[in-house]
């Protein structure tokens, strides 16, 4: 366990006891790809998404992006990945976010996703990313992206 989170079975996975220790976190990015299987990459380091105004999290485990307070929580669900409870972004959220970070990605790692979600593009739920791109500022190039390298 971590200093401050406690646990009746102590069965709990590393990533289960970083989310209850920072309870605003989403995983996203190279976690989420990993936790999704779009890539046989395994992070050193547990990527979460903070809203813009939170705190830095000072934990060499986890590496903090910050997003919109506004859009924080939109596609976010959560999964069990061997019997761990994950909170992180829906599919096609984390499509949005891959098509906003584009240039931020290294390129090898956003050509596998890419192709991971043509592979898979009959499990995308378009009218989801319509409804979530209303409330992104440059949607248009983020459609844009998607249109033209996924679908």
């Amino acid at each position: 366990m971590d200093v401050g989170v406690y646990s009746d079975t102590g069965a709990e996975s590393e990533v289960e006891v970083l989310q209850a220790k920072y309870p605003a976190t989403i995983v996203s990015f190279d976690s989420a790809y990993f936790y999704y299987d779009m890539t046989d990459y395994i992070p050193e380091t547990y990527t979460l998404v903070t809203g813009n105004h939170a705190k830095p999290i000072k934990d060499d485990r986890i590496r903090q992006f910050y997003v919109p307070e506004n859009v924080l929580d939109v596609g976010k669900t959560i999964i069990e990945y061997e019997d761990a409870k994950i909170r992180i972004y829906d599919k096609e959220r984390l499509l949005i976010e891959t098509a906003r970070m584009k240039n931020r990605l290294p390129s090898d790692q956003y050509k596998e996703i890419v192709a991971y979600y043509r592979a898979h593009v009959d499990e995308i739920e378009g009218g989801k990313i319509s409804e979530y791109l209303e409330l992104f500022p440059h949607r248009d190039r983020i459609l844009s992206i998607i249109d033209t390298e996924v679908f």
